[in-house]
């Protein structure tokens, strides 16, 4: 589990949704598993998160772990491959089925991305939306989200230490 991760789980709570992180399936593992229960204790709404977090990519997300440049239809391949293994393989899909029905958000949450443009949108055509960690962080800043965790009041005091100097 990383650190950005956590923040993401925390960000979801503070808006009503239990977390389970780092389900394993397998070899494979799904991040972030949200969801949100209605009066009757039916899921209401349920997303599966993944996070890919730089703040300096060397490489593009999928295929190859080559650096080498990209074209337009390289990037939508690699993200294509991306999620096929994070989102879309059989024993993941048949594990969040089975946790939270069928219906659910597709969430990937990152950082930088060599060739961001593309890249989201390559996301988007495959039918997940696309979150910048920024944004959480500044959801978190500015309190946003009706229920707070110890956890998420100490990054909120993180993310506000810049602002003292």
């Amino acid at each position: 589990m990383d650190i950005i991760e956590d923040i993401v789980s925390d960000w979801l709570n503070s808006k009503g949704y239990f977390v389970i992180k780092n389900l394993k399936v397998g070899v494979n593992e799904v991040d972030i598993l949200a969801v949100k229960l209605n009066n009757r204790q039916n899921v209401d709404n349920a997303i599966h998160v993944e996070v890919q977090c730089s703040s300096n990519p060397i490489g593009y997300i999928g295929g190859s772990s080559s650096a080498k440049k990209r074209n337009v239809l390289e990037i939508e391949s690699g993200v294509k491959n991306y999620i096929d293994k994070k989102f879309n393989s059989e024993k993941i899909r048949n594990v969040v089925r089975e946790l939270v029905g069928n219906k659910y958000e597709k969430i990937f949450v990152h950082g930088k991305l060599k060739e961001e443009a593309e890249t989201i949108k390559a996301f988007e055509k495959n039918g997940i939306k696309v979150v910048r960690v920024q944004q959480i962080f500044k959801e978190i800043k500015i309190n946003e989200g009706g229920y707070k965790t110890g956890e998420g009041n100490r990054y909120h005091q993180l993310l506000h230490l810049n602002d003292q100097n």
